[in-house]
């Protein structure tokens, strides 16, 4: 199984292709939680609760010359991008194009993950730790809702 959701609109663009006598591996349309899954950017998400461990130090502390709270954010902000590129790499399917919305979405659940897991996110005055718990639940299932067209 690919990261690449497969959806309806992806099966009948593949069937195209079997005229042009190339064998295609048969697709099987990803379920509502088969898209969560593939959604969530869990190995970026598991590297950055990782980065939390290796600096769980309390907000303003110092690690070098640095305070622990700035290269988190710095991480964070690497981890983000990481993720966006990531996920291109990893949906890449021959012959189609690049899977946009769910490198969008699956960039923006990894900012959503973080958010709930709370450091530095907590260093801000409006943060609240239960609307980040709500937010990702709502958005993790919202996702499985949505079918990419790519």
């Amino acid at each position: 199984m690919g990261r690449r959701i497969v959806t309806p609109y992806m099966v009948e663009s593949a069937k195209g292709l079997e005229t042009t006598g190339s064998a295609l591996p048969e697709l099987r349309i990803d379920s509502f939680f088969d898209r969560v899954i593939k959604n969530i950017p869990g190995d970026i998400v598991a590297g950055w609760t990782a980065v939390l461990g290796l600096f769980s130090a309390p907000p303003g502390s110092m690690v070098g010359s640095f305070r622990s709270t700035d290269i988190l954010w710095v991480l964070w902000a690497l981890l983000t991008v990481i993720t966006f590129f990531w996920t291109y790499r990893q949906t890449r399917a021959p012959g189609a194009q690049p899977a946009w919305t769910q490198i969008f979405i699956s960039t923006f659940a990894f900012v959503v993950w973080a958010l709930a897991l709370g450091v530095p996110f907590n260093t801000l005055g409006f943060y609240d730790s239960r609307l980040a718990a709500a937010l990702l639940i709502i958005y993790t299932l919202a996702v499985g809702a949505v079918q990419p067209r790519e």
